[in-house]
Order: C-alpha cells, then structure tokens, then sequence
C-alpha cells in the first residue's frame, strides 16, 4: 500500500506575479508538479492555491519538498511519499502556511491528516511575509517571502451570519439572499449535468470560477462564490444531494 504523507502542523519536522495582504476565500487546492514556468529544470510538486479576492481569481504555489520527496496522489488532494520522509518540513512553504493557519485559530482537529480539501471555502486575511532559514543563504533572485494567514473571517464549515438589524434594511437583505441561492443553485445544476450528474465539491467550485453565469453576476460574484462553498447551503437544498464531499443529482 502506498504510504501517504502527514499534512497535519503538529507532525512537521524541523527542517528547510505576487499576492498580497488581501481578504479572500481559498476557492481551489490541490497538489501539482511545477517547473514554476522553467524556472527550474525538473518539475516540483508544490500545493497550488486559487483565491476568490473580491470576485477576481488569483493562484498561489507553496513549496513542499523536493523532486524526489513527494508527488501528488490520483486526487490532488494528497501527496504519495517517494522516498524516506513522511511529513513536510516547516521550512516549506505550505508547512508554513499551514501553521500560520494554526495560529490564527484554525482547529487542528478539522485538520485531515493526508488530505487538505478540508480548505475549500476558507474566508480569511493573507500577509506576504519574509521567510527566515536560520544558517541557509537564499538564492539570489528566489522568492524570499512567504503567503500567511493572519486572521481567519469565517471558517469553510461555517454558515453566513444573517443580518440583525431593525427595520426594511434586514428584510431586503434576506430576500436578496434568497434570490441569489436560487440562483446559484441553478448554476450549480447546470455543472453537475455537464459533469455526468456527479462531482467533488472542489470540482464544482473550479468549474464555477470559470462559468460565465457566475462572472455575469457581477457585484454578487464574490457572494455566490462563497455561498456554493458553504456546505450548509450545499446540504440544505433539494436539487441535489451531498455526503462526504460529493454533489450528486437525482
């Protein structure tokens, strides 16, 4: 059986176009192999992360390890141990992002120790930070600095807090709401046929980045986003069924 890699921060081992300082929700994540666009000579794997920043898509790569260390699994959502070591280094940049995540309050008990959907739909504050390797010189021209997590806005499992206040204004708001599950909930049917009536939810929340109903929502873009990332709105509606992590109609 094909040993897999520990991807929680409380087993890392002591070892070794830019975003930045912005609010957005981690729309997809998933392990890839890189040549950071031939910048090096082999492909590296590294966990590629797609933001939802105000509507607009952004992607990040974090570093894992080396060519010989890792490689994504069939799903992307794991990495496959290639040779002795069986965990990320916090000297790699997604052991540091994870951490940072820690830190901010992210229960490493939601944590899947070898699988990292678990991070679809995360609303949080990312700061571009200086990286310190104690006694390792970096390469003139490398990158330097890595992507953190500061504060975490609202976790992926947890529903939109509703408007409270008096009067018109929180009634219109919620019929807004309304308006625009529906919506989105017609969106979301027309990927599930186009994917054979059945995808991962991480599938589908790809697929809606680049759906032109969605990008046609203008202003409500980012809402609706965030909505279909809600597993509390994916599990409340009729049209569809979803139980461990997969939409299906019928």
């Amino acid at each position: 059986m094909t040993e897999k890699v520990n991807l929680r921060p409380d087993s890392f081992a002591e070892g070794g176009g830019l975003v930045d300082d912005f609010d957005g929700v981690i729309a997809d994540i998933r392990f890839i192999m890189t040549d950071y666009e031939g910048a090096v000579s082999e492909a590296v794997p590294v966990a590629c992360v797609k933001f939802d920043i105000e509507g607009e898509e952004a992607s990040q790569n974090f570093s894992v390890g080396g060519k010989n260390d890792f490689a994504p699994d069939e799903t992307g959502m794991g990495l496959t141990v290639l040779k002795g070591k069986s965990t990320l280094t916090k000297r790699s940049k997604f052991g540091m992002l994870l951490e940072s995540l820690v830190v901010a309050g992210f229960p490493v008990s939601k944590m899947d120790s070898d699988d990292i959907s678990y991070l679809n739909g995360l609303d949080a504050h990312f700061l571009r930070k200086a990286v310190e390797y104690k006694g390792v010189k970096v390469k003139e021209g490398k990158d330097s600095t890595v992507l953190l997590c500061t504060k975490i806005n609202k976790l992926p499992w947890d529903s939109d807090k509703k408007s409270t206040k008096k009067g018109g204004a929180g009634k219109k708001a919620a019929v807004a709401d309304g308006e625009l599950a529906g919506t989105v909930a017609g969106i979301i049917q027309g990927v599930l046929i186009d994917g054979d009536n059945e995808m991962a939810k991480k599938d589908v929340l790809s697929a809606l980045f680049k759906n032109d109903d969605v990008k046609a929502l203008g202003d409500d873009k980012k809402a609706a986003l965030k909505l279909a990332a809600d597993d509390t709105f994916l599990k409340g509606r009729d049209e569809w069924s979803f139980e461990d992590g997969i939409l299906k109609m019928g």
